[in-house]
């Protein structure tokens, strides 16, 4: 709303003009026979309709003065204030209506928060590899993410032709750094989703090339020159995750309770994914993997490796 006082003083001022300017009015000037000198009767009518207009000026000025400061007060209160009781244009307070279970309602969890769940369990069991060892299992929890692993990182090796080592498992967001020990070139590549990378071709006294794997799965390695050469990095999304013993039985600590899927993993097995219940201080849980033959790979461009394939 814009601010009235400036139309107001306008309206107030022309208002002044017009009254004062009754007094001369067209029949007075009827009334008089000449041009001469008023009467005395005429100069006493005069007086008192001077009088008359000036008490009505007052009495409108005072009228126009109390819109004024209504009209600011209704301006003042528009952000949010209490509304004006008896001021035209303004509402009305009203009262809520009475409720007897205001207090009961206030006190109540709206069903849309749920309850956090702060406890944790160990969830413990074993693996079974029909066909194969059990010494690259592990098992972890897929369905509990942690922020990315900062300033980790691991070393895998390229000496006599082969990685070392050639199975790891970090956390997200862990740097790999790939060293060549070898006299001879080495191209270090993956072209696994999420984590494809290629470092390109350097060999034994060169700067070590480095790759940070951020997103979740197995990431398989290989180089671009040497077919043999292979690894398996497993992206785990947590710090939940353990190596399976030698007996293969397994314990993973601090698991938030809940459903949780966990996953049993091997460079050559098919990894087997169960859901479990966390409710408690342990869960058990079992695992049977079925080895599994590694398929041939291509080179990085997608193609068979040429004649040589030390």
């Amino acid at each position: 709303m814009r601010d009235p006082k400036p139309y107001l003083t306008s309206l107030l001022v022309g208002l002044a003009v017009a009254q004062l300017a009754l007094p001369v009015r067209a029949e007075d000037k009827g009334e008089r026979a000449s041009d001469g000198p008023p009467s005395r009767a005429e100069f006493n009518k005069l007086q008192t309709d001077v009088r008359e207009q000036r008490q009505l000026i007052i009495q409108m000025l005072q009228t126009e003065q109390q819109r004024y400061d209504m009209l600011l007060h209704l301006m003042q209160g528009q952000g949010g204030g209490t509304p004006l009781v008896g001021v035209p244009g303004a509402a009305e307070p009203t009262e809520a209506p009475a409720s007897t279970d205001t207090a009961e309602k206030s006190t109540k969890k709206s069903p849309a928060v749920a309850a956090v769940d702060h406890r944790v369990g160990a969830i413990e069991g074993k693996v079974t590899v029909s066909g194969g060892g059990i010494d690259n299992v592990y098992v972890y929890v897929e369905n509990v993410k942690s922020p990315l692993a900062h300033r980790k990182s691991i070393e895998i090796r390229q000496e006599n032709r082969q990685f070392s080592p050639r199975v790891a498992v970090v956390q997200s967001g862990t740097s790999v750094v790939f060293p060549n020990f070898d006299a001879i070139y080495h191209n270090v590549f993956s072209n696994s989703p999420r984590n494809s990378f290629d470092l390109g071709t350097y060999q034994s006294g060169d700067k070590p090339r480095t790759v940070t794997l951020t997103g979740p799965g197995v990431v398989d390695v290989f180089c671009n020159i040497h077919q043999k050469m292979s690894a398996k990095i497993l992206v785990v999304p947590s710090v939940l995750f353990t190596k399976v013993r030698a007996d293969g039985t397994f314990v993973i600590e601090n698991v938030p309770a809940g459903q949780r899927r966990l996953v049993a993993w091997s460079p050559e097995t098919k990894p087997q994914q169960q859901r479990v219940a966390v409710n408690g201080p342990k869960t058990e849980v079992t695992f049977s993997l079925q080895h599994e033959e590694p398929a041939a790979h291509p080179n990085k461009l997608g193609m068979a490796y040429g004649s040589y394939k030390d």
